[in-house]
């Protein structure tokens, strides 16, 4: 068994699975709500990044154990194995070395070898990239009309600013310190519980206890984003879990979801997963 399969069943089955050129990977996206679950060991190096969502908790035990949180990545190398905890919805991008021999791919194999573990960073190139490669990826129903030349290279500028990450050359190694991240887990929480109210910066930097530009500050360094990016993240997971759970009109979806008009959902939606929440609700069904 693969490891994207190994993944996909404790997971479930991912959004989109591909198989990319360039730097041999197979890069696959799941969104999810689920409270926790067990990874077996994996068979080959995977690449994770956390787009958006809740935090994350991996590892065996708690004194071996971090934070996934929003805008961060990881590596996972082969024969990891973890157990899982989910505080919420989670979108995740999982990037599957298929050729361990790739020159660039042992480059990255030495620079873990040189390090005890691989520990979480933000670094926002990464982010982009894997983004960006979904949403080439899933921008359109037929394969033959993606541009694959370009897709392989924005692959291969992942990995390579992967290097230079763990190289120390850029990037920053996360979780924040212990108050940050306490300060901000209650803001997260509340957000998640009210993604129908305005959620303006001010609010939540007065439930944080800090001035609101301390709040962007602090949070764009422990989310690798910007409160409003991350609050429109959370409301198009929940736009995506109402529509393929419920049969609530759009507008309603949009309404519960904190969206001022169904155009501008439907523009925000579009443009993240690359198909319209009609479109959306539609292949759920199908």
């Amino acid at each position: 068994m693969k490891s994207w399969d190994r993944i996909s069943s404790a997971l479930g089955e991912p959004v989109v699975s591909v198989e990319i050129g360039g730097v041999p990977l197979r890069a696959e996206r799941y969104i999810f709500q689920i409270g926790g679950c067990e990874v077996p060991p994996l068979d080959s190096l995977v690449l994770a990044c956390h787009l958006g969502g809740a935090r994350a908790t991996a590892g065996r035990s708690a004194s071996r154990s971090f934070d996934f949180l929003a805008g961060a990545s990881t590596i996972f190398q082969p024969g990891f194995a973890s157990r899982w905890t989910f505080f919420g919805a989670i979108d995740m991008a999982m990037f599957h070395v298929i050729d361990p021999e790739h020159e660039l791919v042992r480059h990255l194999q030495r620079l873990l070898n040189a390090r005890a573990k691989a520990p979480p960073f933000s670094d926002p190139l990464v982010n982009a990239c894997a983004q960006q490669l979904l949403g080439e990826l899933s921008r359109t129903s037929s394969p033959n009309l993606t541009d694959h030349g370009f897709v392989e290279r924005v692959g291969q500028l992942m990995i390579e600013q992967t290097c230079r990450v763990l190289e120390g050359k850029t990037g920053r190694h996360v979780p924040p310190d212990a108050l940050q991240l306490g300060r901000l887990q209650g803001v997260l929480e509340w957000i998640g519980e009210n993604l129908s109210n305005e959620l303006s910066n001010a609010e939540l930097a007065e439930r944080a206890g800090v001035s609101e530009s301390h709040f962007r500050r602090i949070f764009h360094e422990a989310m690798g984003m910007t409160p409003h990016r991350y609050v429109l993240r959370l409301r198009l997971e929940r736009v995506h879990e109402l529509l393929t759970r419920t049969s609530f009109s759009i507008a309603r979806v949009a309404a519960q979801c904190g969206f001022n008009s169904q155009s501008h959902m439907t523009s925000c939606f579009a443009a993240a997963y690359g198909i319209t929440p009609a479109r959306a609700r539609q292949q759920a069904r199908m």
